[in-house]
């Protein structure tokens, strides 16, 4: 009896160290060591050396205008370099929601039409690729970021990442809407892996373009680095 008591006490003393300790000493900041500029400096340098990656986009109070009318909502898909884009889109078209989906390889870019579901070749200045390219767009929003402030980490999936939060001016986005509104900055938050420096997360909080609603907020989620894939114009 005494010796299973003294077993009891061990188990209740090794429980209480796991659960007490860690909430009474916080984790140290991933990265402590450099400044917010230094840390987006190195992840716009890893991200231009990505040669593919998924991406998922969200938006609340609005959309970004696309082509023929469209208002993206939601987008998920791929980009492979050099210059490969196949995304699904739901967005609305006259406030009727449509699906449609792009496939961009070079400088040309099919889209199915909202209608019929055919696939379509659309105008040359059209370039969906640049809304995802990652020297066009998402390098370019880290090098356009300003007046940088760092927030706590925070986890995005299973990845602990640096959070940090500053300005950008609304040209710095024309890759992603093809028009902004002049001189005008918008907030902009980005979660950045503390390891590799890989970008997770950004969050553009503001209007961007003169047509857009106040108060729009959009998001785009970026997983599966350098991963193989396959991307072809429908025949």
């Amino acid at each position: 009896m005494k010796r299973e008591l003294v077993l009891a006490a061990v188990i209740v003393t090794t429980i209480l160290a796991i659960t007490l300790v860690p909430a009474c000493k916080e984790a140290a900041p991933i990265a402590s060591n450099l400044s917010a500029s230094e840390i987006i400096a190195d992840s716009a340098e890893t991200m231009r050396e990505i040669d593919s990656f998924h991406f998922e986009i969200t938006h609340e109070g609005g959309g970004t205008p696309i082509a023929m009318g469209l208002e993206m909502r939601e987008a998920e898909g791929d980009v492979a370099k050099p210059g490969k884009l196949s995304t699904t889109i739901s967005a609305t078209m006259n406030g009727i929601p449509v699906r449609v989906d792009i496939i961009t390889v070079g400088t040309t870019t099919y889209m199915t039409n909202p209608l019929t579901g055919q696939w379509e070749l659309l105008p040359g200045e059209f370039s969906a690729i640049s809304i995802f390219d990652p020297d066009a767009g998402v390098v370019s929003i880290l090098e356009g970021m300003t007046d940088l402030t760092r927030l706590d980490d925070e986890k995005i999936g299973t990845f602990t990442c640096i959070h940090i939060k500053g300005e950008i001016p609304c040209e710095s986005l024309r890759p992603i809407t093809l028009t902004s509104v002049e001189g005008v900055d918008i907030d902009v938050e980005v979660w950045i892996d503390g390891e590799e420096f890989l970008l997770h997360q950004i969050k553009l909080d503001g209007r961007i373009t003169e047509t857009e609603k106040e108060g729009i907020i959009r998001y785009l989620k970026l997983s599966d680095f350098d991963q193989e894939v396959e991307i072809e114009l429908p025949e």
